[in-house]
């Protein structure tokens, strides 16, 4: 008596526990695999695509007299016929979809194209903005010490060197041709 006491206990509990779990198991597997939700969200998307197609056609192409089907029936939509092109009709190579801009279109131009004296021509006792302004900005700068730089300007075979001093030309050294 006691161990059937025991088995209603403590063992058909654990086998009715059990059994609920693999019930449960089947049924979320069941539903993790069925196809009516991929189904639905197919359908919406191809509906969605639909409208865009018809949004998109022409005006002309659409047809005026449609009568709703007695059931639903899914067709692929229906391509505009294009008449055949004739000497006098010019064949038609794109269509744009999107309407002209309200703005006018930016052209940009190029910028015109600067002159630079030679810097052969830089001498003693002209200001840094000047040199820039004339001889344009240099290939190399270095600062030497306080208030001290020398700025190299290469051209071809030929360079220049210039001492600045609290940004006064001190001394110009050149090189080559």
């Amino acid at each position: 008596m006691n161990a059937r006491v025991g088995i209603l206990l403590f063992a058909l509990p654990g086998m009715l526990a059990a059994q609920a779990v693999v019930e449960s198991a089947m049924g979320v597997g069941r539903a993790a695999t069925s196809t009516v939700p991929a189904q639905k969200a197919g359908q919406a998307i191809g509906r969605a695509f639909d409208g865009l197609g018809r949004t998109l056609e022409p005006a002309g192409a659409r047809s005026t007299a449609v009568k709703p089907a007695a059931r639903s029936v899914r067709t692929a939509p229906a391509r505009p016929q294009r008449p055949a092109p004739t000497k006098a009709q010019p064949k038609v190579t794109s269509v744009s979809v999107f309407p002209p801009p309200e703005h006018p279109v930016l052209v940009l131009q190029p910028k015109p194209e600067v002159t630079l004296e030679d810097p052969a021509g830089i001498e003693k006792g002209m200001e840094y903005a000047e040199i820039v302004r004339r001889f344009g900005p240099p290939s190399l700068t270095l600062t030497t010490g306080p208030g001290e730089e020398t700025l190299c300007y290469a051209k071809k075979k030929a360079s220049v060197d210039v001492t600045m001093h609290n940004g006064k030309v001190a001394s110009v050294q050149r090189a080559g041709g």
